[in-house]
């Protein structure tokens, strides 16, 4: 059977994994993260905020993987290592600026628990998290698709 595109460059199959893939790792990451956020009371309390933050990191992997096929002009799922490289320093730059423009906002604070990264002035673990987590993102959505049973 055939694959459903969504133009050339989007199989539908390998879309879903990303979805879901993108969403499990965020939500754990997010509830991880949380007790290194101000006002962090219980983990019961802060689900919702994490849910949100998590549904939106799925927005920002989607974004990214646009921009990825966009510019390079072929599907995720010939992607290579040194696109994953390339994923995790977008990870990067989208994470800082993200932060940034939050803190400045006030949007959200840090507890005195939260590790900072120097000169920049943001937390450690939102870094890590999209620096860490696009490019896996990309990687298992990547190995479900060639391993999940076609139908």
């Amino acid at each position: 059977m055939k694959e459903k595109y969504i133009g050339k460059k989007f199989n539908v199959r390998y879309l879903f994994f990303f979805i879901v893939v993108s969403f499990i790792l965020n939500i754990i990451w997010e509830n991880l993260q949380a007790p290194l956020y101000a006002g962090f009371t219980s983990f019961y309390d802060h689900f919702p905020m994490c849910l949100a933050g998590a549904i939106t990191d799925v927005f920002i992997s989607l974004a990214a993987l646009l921009f990825m096929v966009l510019i390079k002009r072929t599907s995720p799922l010939k992607f290579n290592k040194s696109d994953f490289i390339i994923l995790a320093a977008l990870g990067f730059i989208i994470a800082v600026a993200i932060e940034k423009n939050a803190l400045l906002a006030g949007k959200w604070s840090y507890s005195g628990a939260m590790p900072l990264i120097p000169y920049l002035n943001v937390g450690f673990a939102p870094i890590l998290q999209m620096v860490f987590l696009l490019p896996l993102t990309f990687y298992l959505a990547q190995k479900l698709f060639w391993k999940a049973p076609r139908g």
